[in-house]
């Protein structure tokens, strides 16, 4: 959990925590998380979230989605594509596999179909050998 504290009004603005998936093999487990964040309405669109995953993906972290994404998750992770290799990735019986940059607006609303960004000094090729992902 990354808590965000507005120390001025004495309050806590949000949090992002960086989830574990049950979806995925001990190898990805040690790789991967889905981050999931919730900020106040006053604290929204503010760069909080964006700042948060810059900095888990910083350090290293691999970051999947979740099943379902809000319009303004899926945008944070386009703005976030900018700076960190975006794919798209099968999620189905424990094991990842490579779709490509970019999927068919069918294949997306596949609740097994999720979008990974790569963290600071990973390649897919490192990360398909790391997690046993496939298709790449």
């Amino acid at each position: 959990y990354v808590y965000v504290e507005d120390v001025r009004h004495r309050r806590l603005a949000g949090y992002t925590v960086f989830n574990r998936l049950i979806e995925v093999n001990r190898a990805a487990d040690r790789v991967v998380r889905a981050p999931h964040s919730s900020y106040g309405e006053a604290y929204q669109r503010r760069g909080l979230a964006s700042a948060i995953y810059r900095w888990g993906l910083g350090a290293g972290l691999c970051l999947v989605t979740g099943a379902r994404q809000s319009p303004g998750a899926h945008a944070l992770w386009r703005s976030l594509a900018r700076d960190h290799e975006l794919g798209c990735v099968r999620l189905r019986d424990k094991n990842l596999t490579y779709l490509g940059p970019e999927v068919a607006p069918a294949v997306m609303d596949d609740l097994h179909t999720r979008m990974l960004l790569l963290g600071s000094g990973w390649t897919l090729a490192r990360f398909a050998a790391a997690t046993g992902m496939r298709g790449v």
